[in-house]
C-alpha cells in the first residue's frame, strides 16, 4: 500500500470485499491508535482477529431472547418482568428513573419514535433462606430455599427496532474488546515505566553503597555491609531480567498492534456471555422446571475481564413512549445548589 493509499484511508479491499469487516477494521485502528496505519500490512494482520471478534459479537447479540414489552400493564403476563420487578409500579419507576432512556427519547434520534428497543441489565443476587415446603401431605418447616433478586438496573443500547438493537449490541461488544485492549496496553506501559524507574533507583543505590565503604545501612540495626550489597545486586539483576523480558515482548506500534490482536482473538475470555434459564415461582424462589408453580425466565448472563466487575444479566425490552413518565424537576434540590 502506497503513501497516498494510506493518506486517503484506502486498503479496505484486503478484507475480502466485506464492507462491514473493512469498516470494523478501520474503527479498531482509529479507536486504538491511528498511527497503526504506518505499519505495513496492518489491515491484513488485523482482518482475521476482527473477523473472529465480529463473529463472536454477532453470536452474543443473537443469544438474547426476543424483546419483551416492558410496561407496567405487561408485568403480570411476563415471567421476566415479574422476576425483575416486585410490582408493576417498579417497572414504571425503572423507566422513569433511567436518565439514559429519558435523554435518548429527547434526542434527535429518539424524539420521533413511539417505541424504543433497548437492553435492560441488572445484577443478579442469590440468597439461601429457610421456608416451608409441601412434601406430599406433610408441610415441612425450615426447608432451605434459594431466592433470586435483581438490582442495579441499567438501560442502554437504544434503537428503533429489535434488528437495529441487535446490531448495536454487536457493535458494543466490539467496542468493549477494543477498550479492553487499550486497558491492557496501558497496563503494560505502566509496568514498563515502573521497571525502568526501579532499575534506575536500584542502580543509583548500589553505586552509592559501593562508594560508601561502611555502607549506607551500617547505621541501621547493625546490618552487614557486604550482605546488603549482595542482596541489592540480586534485586538489581532480577529487575533487569524482568525489564529485558518486558522489552523482548515488543514496544511501540508493533506491541500495540499485537496487543489488540491478542485481545480480539480472545474475545470470549474478555467478554464472556452465556444463556441463562431460571426456573422461579411467584416469590422468586428457585424451583424445579417441572413444578406447577415454575415460570421459566430466559436471560443472558455476561461478565468482563475488568478487575472488580460483577456478572450481569440482561434481556431485550420494547418500551412504548407513553410508558415512560417524564422526570419531575426537583426545585428544592435546584435551590440547594444555588
Amino acid at each position: 500500500m502506497g503513501f497516498l493509499d494510506w493518506l486517503l484511508g484506502k486498503g479496505g479491499e484486503v478484507c475480502d470485499g466485506d464492507p462491514r469487516l473493512a469498516e470494523a477494521v478501520a474503527r479498531v485502528i482509529d479507536a486504538t491508535d491511528p498511527r497503526l496505519r504506518l505499519l505495513d500490512d496492518v489491515r491484513e494482520r488485523l482482518c482475521p482477529a476482527v473477523t473472529r471478534a465480529l463473529a463472536y459479537a454477532d453470536q452474543v447479540a443473537a443469544a438474547l431472547p426476543p424483546c419483551i414489552a416492558t410496561t407496567p400493564d405487561n408485568w403480570s403476563a411476563s415471567p421476566v418482568l415479574r422476576a425483575f420487578f416486585v410490582r408493576p409500579a417498579d417497572v414504571a419507576a425503572a423507566l422513569r428513573d433511567s436518565h439514559d432512556l429519558q435523554d435518548f427519547l429527547a434526542s434527535p434520534a429518539g424524539s420521533a419514535l413511539d417505541r424504543v428497543c433497548c437492553v435492560v441489565a441488572a445484577t443478579r443476587s442469590e440468597q439461601t433462606v429457610l421456608g416451608t415446603a409441601l412434601d406430599g401431605d406433610i408441610v415441612r418447616h425450615d426447608v432451605e430455599q434459594k431466592t433470586v433478586s435483581f438490582r442495579h438496573f441499567r438501560l442502554f443500547g437504544f434503537a428503533a427496532t429489535e434488528e437495529a438493537l441487535r446490531q448495536r449490541i454487536a457493535d458494543t461488544v466490539l467496542e468493549g474488546l477494543v477498550i479492553a485492549a487499550l486497558r491492557e496496553i496501558n497496563r503494560r506501559h505502566q509496568q514498563g515505566d515502573r521497571l525502568a524507574f526501579a532499575q534506575r533507583l536500584l542502580s543509583g543505590r548500589l553505586e552509592l553503597m559501593e562508594k560508601s565503604r561502611a555502607g549506607l545501612d551500617a547505621l541501621e540495626c547493625g546490618s552487614w555491609h557486604g550482605r546488603d550489597i549482595e542482596r541489592l545486586r540480586d534485586s538489581l539483576a532480577a529487575n533487569a531480567a524482568e525489564l529485558a523480558a518486558h522489552h523482548s515482548a515488543g514496544s511501540g506500534l508493533e506491541a500495540t498492534l499485537e496487543g489488540v490482536i491478542r485481545t480480539l482473538e480472545a474475545a470470549d475470555a474478555v467478554i464472556h456471555a452465556e444463556k441463562l434459564s431460571l426456573s422461579l415461582d411467584a416469590m422468586n424462589i428457585v424451583v424445579p422446571p417441572e413444578s406447577p408453580d415454575a415460570s421459566i425466565v430466559p436471560l443472558l448472563e455476561f461478565s468482563t475481564a475488568t478487575p472488580g466487575s460483577s456478572r450481569r444479566v440482561a434481556f431485550l425490552a420494547s418500551v412504548p413512549r407513553h410508558a415512560v413518565a417524564e422526570r419531575k424537576l426537583d426545585l428544592a434540590a435546584g435551590m440547594r445548589l444555588l
